[in-house]
């Protein structure tokens, strides 16, 4: 619980230092798009971390969690992309762009994470 509690409070600091910095670049008609990406991922990889670390100590589930977050991200994208061709809620390009910029970014603080109190057992 610790772990991903860690990696809940990095992954929020992560997200809005990443919006900020995504607000440079965008015009202010792209900023809702923004945060509804990194909204999105956000919960994503919370989800996704959290069945990680659910089974992070039983090797032969591992492999199926990491594949479970593998395909939600991936799905979650698609369903994404699809629902902003037929209902233009938001510009296409920042969304998906800043989705799978988000979604990347914390995937890679993961790793530091999912060690985080297997130590002391």
């Amino acid at each position: 619980m610790r772990a991903w509690l860690t990696y809940a409070a990095v992954g929020m600091v992560v997200v809005v230092a990443g919006v900020v910095v995504a607000m440079l670049m965008v015009t202010p008609a792209s900023a809702p798009a923004i945060w509804f990406a990194a909204a999105l991922a956000y919960v994503l990889q919370l989800a996704a971390f959290a069945a990680l670390v659910a089974v992070r100590s039983r090797n032969e589930m591992f492999l199926a969690a990491w594949l479970a977050g593998l395909v939600l991200r991936f799905a979650a994208i698609g369903v994404v992309a699809f629902w902003l061709s037929r209902y233009p809620v938001f510009p296409q390009e920042p969304v998906l762009i800043g989705l799978v910029a988000f979604l990347f970014v914390l995937l890679l603080l993961e790793p530091l994470f999912l060690r985080r109190g297997l130590q002391t057992r």
